[in-house]
């Protein structure tokens, strides 16, 4: 193929789909499904004649038969499902189907049409027709996937493992199992609940001393009933030591010592016991909470543990420590780069500059917030690694066909956000990721950013850079950051992290448009630049909400003596939070001071913001900022004196 002609091509299959648009189509559709949903079904049937074609029309079809569902023909019901099988009005009529069979005990017919689920209500459900129907009779994989689980199940499981359970088919290993999965999540009350009901095929004696140990979890190992070593003793103190560890780590600790003296613990046991007393000593910040971390195994090791370790050990420049702990490849794949980066660090810190330089040379292959400062300490270039997705034709034709993607367009275009978002989402859950990526293209010429973002992040399809970080009104935003007399590239980061291009993005608590801006602040930043303000509804104008965001994050960033990373924690956090943060001058470095950021939340909207403003200088051919230079402005701005 002549790839020189390729972005024709796309571009007169684009052109073809929008001339084709059914602009008459929706009108009829849009007064065909209020009627639907108002459940006037005659009149929604007679407006739709005529769009057999459309691809809604289902919908009208589908508002009917739900109506309906307890009378309805088993064949009808079928025959829908056919037509729609794998799409998610489909999975969405089934799940109502079975629902209402449930709702009716009618088992049989539940049993018949049920199918693979993602939905743990509908497995539940499913499973209680099983156990109906005398179909029952062993422990299943699909059953334990149910069972083995460590949050609390729905309701509608519980007759079904209390049949298993009635039955010995729920053997007490299994019960044991869960008990020590809900340890894990740290959900005691959950464990006590499995060890009461299930473990002991409900003992009075086992239910008394759970009820014993929950009241006073430090004096488990004086009760009769735990003397002899066994699977059971072992899980009632595991949940002694973990209900102990949220309230005093310390004690657990001790009451750990000594029960592993006496007991026989396996090591998968031992790593729930020492990972949930670590974690409880990082929350209630115990003077050996870093020896602790130090004792969690490897098969306690997640990425909590992953995260507490680092911070510890930057909060006590425990540089060999750190070094130690980061040496083998990280657990948790979210942590992998920040592991590889305190690595480098660890080692640079400790005069092994050789090894810091080896580490951080694989590093700073990576397109991220950590591979950009990697690449500072190797005074490289940014590795910006732009792979466009680039469907070809007939790819570009296949997935344009799909009838989920077009019933998402069509939703999106009458402005049906919620109804759009629930194809979309079916997509992105039931499609190969070469398809996910291609509908991310298709949801770019709509004008659904949000959603073409959204769906490379799902498909973890991260180079193509001109999909995820988009120059939309460039002019506003080069205009706005000219009168503040800033970087336009820093404009655009707010933008994305905080809306990703929604226009009318509203958060829980208010804020409005492309930079999240609060109706009061909005008010507040136009009555200080002297331009009209008349209600809330300006912040959802994108020239002006880029407008009075560019003008308050320039105010912010002067509060922080124009540090961009100070302004970005300001921005998500508040002011008055990040000067309680500040450094005294010199005593810690800025990439430490950024990682102990005691929000979670502030501290990956730092990180983004910064590499963000990084992606956007790169698309607006801008000259490159580092990383490094950016936050160099953190030791300016810190407080003087104090000692460190």
């Amino acid at each position: 193929m002549n790839f020189r002609i390729l972005p024709c091509l796309l571009l007169l299959c684009a052109a073809l789909v929008r001339a084709d648009e059914p602009v008459a189509d929706r009108s009829r559709f849009r007064a065909a499904y209020e009627a639907a949903l108002a459940g006037r079904h005659d009149s929604a049937a007679l407006a739709a004649r005529g769009l057999e074609h459309y691809p809604l029309h289902a919908y009208i079809e589908y508002l009917a038969l739900r109506q309906r569902l307890p009378s309805l023909p088993v064949a009808q019901v079928e025959a829908f499902l056919e037509k729609e099988r794998d799409t998610y009005l489909g999975d969405r009529l089934r799940g109502d189907w079975l629902r209402t069979l449930g709702q009716n005990h009618q088992w049989q017919l539940l049993v018949r049409f049920a199918a693979p689920t993602r939905d743990p209500i509908l497995g539940c459900l499913v499973l209680r027709a099983r156990m109906e129907t005398g179909k029952l009779t062993q422990v299943t994989p699909d059953v334990e996937a149910l069972w083995l689980v460590g949050n609390s199940q729905s309701p509608a499981c519980d007759p079904a493992f209390e049949h298993l359970r009635q039955r010995g088919l729920l053997s007490s290993g299994l019960a044991l199992r869960r008990v020590w999965l809900a340890l894990r999540e740290n959900r005691p009350k959950l464990a006590s609940f499995l060890l009461r009901r299930f473990a002991a095929g409900g003992s009075r004696g086992v239910d008394a001393t759970v009820q014993k140990v929950a009241a006073k979890p430090g004096d488990a190992l004086q009760l009769a009933g735990l003397r002899t070593d066994s699977p059971l003793s072992r899980a009632i103190l595991g949940y002694a030591v973990v209900t102990l560890a949220n309230q005093d780590p310390g004690r657990a600790q001790a009451l750990w010592r000594q029960a592993r003296s006496r007991y026989r613990f396996v090591d998968h046991e031992a790593a729930v016991i020492l990972r949930a007393v670590a974690l409880g000593a990082v929350a209630r910040q115990h003077p050996e909470r870093r020896a602790m971390l130090a004792n969690v195994p490897t098969e306690g090791i997640d990425a909590s543990v992953e995260r507490a370790r680092i911070r510890e050990a930057l909060l006590a420049r425990d540089w060999i420590r750190l070094a130690n702990w980061t040496a083998e490849p990280a657990v948790a794949p979210t942590n992998t780069l920040r592991w590889r980066y305190w690595h480098g660090r660890a080692l640079l810190e400790q005069g092994k500059s050789a090894a810091a330089a080896k580490a951080f040379e694989a590093l700073a292959e990576e397109r991220d917030y950590y591979g950009f400062l990697a690449s500072d300490r190797l005074d490289r270039e940014y590795s910006m690694q732009n792979r466009p997705v680039a469907p070809t034709p007939a790819e570009y034709a296949r997935v344009g066909a799909d009838r989920n993607l077009l019933r998402t367009r069509e939703f999106y275009r009458l402005g049906l956000r919620p109804q759009a978002n629930q194809e979309w989402q079916w997509l992105l859950n039931n499609r190969p990721r070469r398809d996910v990526e291609i509908a991310a293209h298709f949801a770019r010429e709509w004008g659904w950013h949000d959603r073409a973002i959204i769906a490379l992040g799902a498909a973890q399809s991260y180079d193509d850079l001109e999909l995820r970080f988009p120059l939309l009104f460039e002019d506003t935003v080069r205009a706005a950051a000219k009168r503040r007399d800033m970087q336009p590239a820093l404009v655009y980061s707010i933008v994305r992290g905080e809306s990703a291009f929604v226009v009318d993005a509203k958060s829980v608590a208010g804020a409005l448009g492309l930079m999240q801006l609060l109706p009061g602040t909005g008010e507040e930043t136009a009555r200080h630049l002297g331009v009209p303000w008349r209600n809330a509804n300006d912040l959802l104008n994108p020239a002006r909400n880029i407008d009075l965001g560019a003008a308050y994050l320039r105010r912010v960033m002067r509060q922080f003596g124009g540090s961009f990373p100070l302004a970005a924690a300001a921005y998500n956090a508040g002011p008055g939070r990040v000067k309680s943060w500040l450094p005294r001058l010199g005593c810690v470095p800025p990439d430490v001071w950024v990682e102990l950021i005691p929000f979670v939340e502030t501290e990956g909207y730092v990180r983004r913001a910064l590499f963000y403003a990084a992606i956007y200088e790169h698309r607006m051919g801008e000259p490159m900022t580092s990383l490094s230079s950016r936050l160099a402005n953190l030791a300016r701005t810190a407080p003087a004196g104090g000692g460190c």
